[in-house]
């Protein structure tokens, strides 16, 4: 591979903000539909509740994988890391997620072989997803998003394929999520890393002391990031421990839709994470808070009207899709879109605080909201049920985002 070619030349900000949300938003509607599927081409809930568990590992897997690193990579503006060292940095940051999984999974399933089966197979399936979002950065830092929109739209169809076709033809659960995870890889392979090696090189190296430095830069910030992912996985997962793989894949049937504010929340500012790090170095504390506002009061906006949309079609979609057997459950759907909406509140100020490197801050108000969230889930969930994860969520992500916006409001660069 010739390094020395010319980069390609970035996009506008508004293109590369449309390709991002565009793809972005395609393959996580492809997500959805493998919970469309697991209930259709099953019997029962069964399959949907293993399904649903083995995310909620996988969401916790990510936070270590992933270590927080793409926020501070595109905002790192004096490139004081190569895209070696962050290629490097993730193959570390995956092998630790998957040595926890593997002592976490035992405990956490408690004997569950479907549980744990599916656990399993869906890391691999993450591993790779993890994987790719360190050359998403580096493709945004080049300024051309559009290499991940379409990634994303050829992983979503890609996955869905190779999901149903093996769920359908042998019945397995397991099968349909490998199938996934191959299809997935193939896009990595032949599409994401020779498109991000236009950037220039990026071969893993593996320097002690670059490894070192990345990991103090973003420790603080993982595990924070682990704490704010915990409110809801780990809420989920004692739901489904405590109540049965079946209450908890009806709960995610429910819930799984409301994904799409979440990421959306997200892929609003996501484009802009680069715009905040400059205003924020370069334009003192009063124009960082501006546009940080104005960020803030956008994606209020946009979780406010798809709360408002999605509760008046809610009933009608969900029982179009699942069918009449989900008709007891659609009440939930108003409560997990307002959860679902905090947690994507959340993560914005969690990611403008290591914007502005106050790690710390941000491991507190995660720390304390985690705490909340798991504390509420118990009498919550046993007094009303699936609706007390909501509420869970909802309360532990308020507190977060309270310490959050105190934190932001009195920092000084």
């Amino acid at each position: 591979m010739d390094t020395t070619r010319t980069q390609p030349s970035p996009l506008s900000l508004k293109a590369n903000t449309l390709w991002n949300a565009f793809g972005c938003l395609f393959y996580l509607g492809c997500q959805w539909l493998t919970s469309v599927l697991v209930v259709r081409l099953s019997t029962g809930y069964q399959n949907s509740g293993a399904l649903a568990f083995a995310m909620a590992t996988g969401i916790v897997f990510a936070s270590i994988g992933l270590y927080k690193i793409r926020t501070f990579q595109v905002s790192d503006v004096a490139g004081e890391f190569a895209n070696s060292d962050y290629v490097a940095f993730r193959f570390v940051t995956i092998a630790a997620g998957l040595i926890w999984s593997a002592i976490y999974l035992p405990l956490g399933t408690q004997g569950n072989v479907a549980f744990l089966s599916a656990s399993a197979a869906y890391l691999v399936f993450k591993s790779d997803e993890v994987f790719s979002d360190v050359l998403y950065g580096i493709d945004q830092r080049g300024g051309r998003m559009d290499y991940i929109g379409k990634s994303q739209l050829m992983r979503g169809v890609l996955s869905l394929v190779g999901f149903a076709a093996p769920l359908a033809l042998f019945d397995n659960l397991v099968a349909g999520i490998l199938g996934m995870a191959v299809c997935c890889m193939l896009v990595t392979l032949l599409y994401d890393i020779p498109h991000a090696r236009r950037f220039g090189p990026m071969r893993p190296t593996f320097t002690d002391e670059r490894m070192k430095a990345l990991a103090r830069a973003c420790l603080l910030a993982m595990v924070a990031s682990l704490c704010a992912n915990g409110i809801t996985s780990l809420v989920r997962q004692y739901f489904g421990v405590t109540y049965g793989s079946e209450a908890l894949g009806i709960y995610a049937s429910v819930a799984t839709p409301a994904v799409l504010i979440q990421v959306s929340a997200t892929y609003l500012y996501s484009p802009l994470i680069g715009s905040l790090a400059e205003a924020w170095s370069t334009k003192g504390h009063a124009a960082f808070l501006r546009v940080f506002a104005k960020v803030l009061a956008a994606i209020l906006g946009v979780v406010a009207v798809f709360v408002v949309l999605l509760s008046l079609v809610g009933d009608w979609g969900l029982t179009l899709v699942f069918g009449a057997s989900i008709a007891p459950y659609t009440y939930l759907f108003p409560f997990v879109l307002i959860a679902t909406g905090c947690v994507g509140v959340l993560f914005y100020t969690n990611d403008v605080l290591l914007v502005i490197r106050r790690s710390g801050a941000m491991l507190v108000a995660d720390g304390v909201a985690l705490v909340v969230a798991l504390a509420l889930a118990v009498p919550l969930t046993a007094q009303l049920g699936m609706n007390g994860i909501n509420l869970a969520i909802i309360g532990g992500c308020l507190v977060a985002i309270a310490f959050s916006l105190a934190f932001i409001v009195r920092a000084r660069a």
